[in-house]
């Protein structure tokens, strides 16, 4: 028996003017991610130990980032994984993410894992690279 998380798929089309991607039009709306999201490389020493080479991220708001995550590279050269936490009951729930460019890099679509992320690293990566087989 094959069980597959489930995850919602979002899409953003890159926007030259503000060198962001924005996220493009959907019939269920999902708010855990923002209008909007750049990627950059990271300078942060401490994100780069993790094996993050970029990062993906929201705007300010209030002095704020309304979304940040370091981006691992994968098995996939226009894939990346990473993750969301969010605060359930007083306790730490992390979502897995796979941030996965087009060629020539004009769209983004983020694979949401909400409130699943696999903690043994080997069983996260094994997961990671049947979900990119899937999607590619």
């Amino acid at each position: 028996m094959n069980l597959r998380p489930e995850y919602k798929e979002i899409k953003y089309r890159f926007n030259p003017e503000s060198g962001r991607y924005q996220k493009m039009p959907s019939k269920i709306a999902f708010q855990k991610l923002p209008f909007e999201l750049k990627i950059e490389v990271t300078q942060d020493v401490k994100i780069q130990s993790q094996g993050a080479e970029f990062v993906l991220t929201g705007r300010f708001v209030n002095n704020k980032r309304e979304f940040f995550t370091g981006l691992r590279n994968t098995s996939s050269l226009l894939c990346y994984s990473g993750n969301d936490y969010e605060f359930v009951k007083g306790k730490k729930v992390k979502s897995l993410i796979i941030a996965k460019l087009s060629k020539g890099d004009e769209f983004l679509t983020i694979y949401y894992f909400n409130r699943f992320y696999p903690h043994v690293p080997r069983t996260c990566d094994a997961l990671i690279d049947s979900i990119i087989r899937e999607i590619e």
